[in-house]
């Protein structure tokens, strides 16, 4: 990962992410271990944000098959799978070009919990190990903005899905 990125600008990191392309299937395989890029405060804020809007402990995320991930979160020591997503290519909701998105799904029957049922996470390439992701909230006054972090291969699983 590029060291200017982590302290970039939210113009900057959208500029890189719309010149990057989505990660392939292949590409999508194992465990990503996360962490926050952008000015002082967005990197300040992002882990207490999560931990109240339901994924404290939160490390990365993990694909499970070629439509399915799930985020891992750190619980009593252990990481552990918590909040399914489904993969869904398509056009971006950040610049409108051909992307990969993480869209919460339901679980138990009931609707994804709040605010994940209205959050989609986008992926973008950087390198074949690194990934600028944008999190979008899809609501009204927040669905021009988009908040990065970066995502970065830890292992490939087990090989296959």
């Amino acid at each position: 990962m590029p060291a200017d990125i982590r302290t970039a600008s939210l113009r900057r990191l959208r500029a890189l992410f719309a010149s990057l392309p989505p990660p392939t299937e292949v590409q999508r395989r194992g465990f990503f271990r996360a962490s926050f890029v952008g000015p002082a405060w967005l990197r300040w804020t992002a882990p207490p944000s999560l931990a109240i809007s339901g994924l404290p402990g939160w490390q990365g995320k993990r694909f499970l098959g070629p439509t399915t991930a799930t985020n891992v979160v750190r619980r009593a020591g252990r990481e552990v799978a918590a909040m399914t997503m489904q993969v869904v290519p398509g056009p971006s909701q950040v610049d409108g070009q051909p992307g990969v998105a993480l869209h919460y799904l339901p679980e138990a029957g009931r609707p994804a919990p709040m605010p994940w049922r209205w959050v989609r996470d986008e992926l973008r390439v950087l390198d074949d190990d690194t990934w600028l992701c944008m999190t979008v909230i899809n609501l009204p006054l927040l669905r021009r903005l988009s908040f990065p972090f970066v995502l970065r291969r830890e292992d490939a699983g087990s090989g296959g899905f």
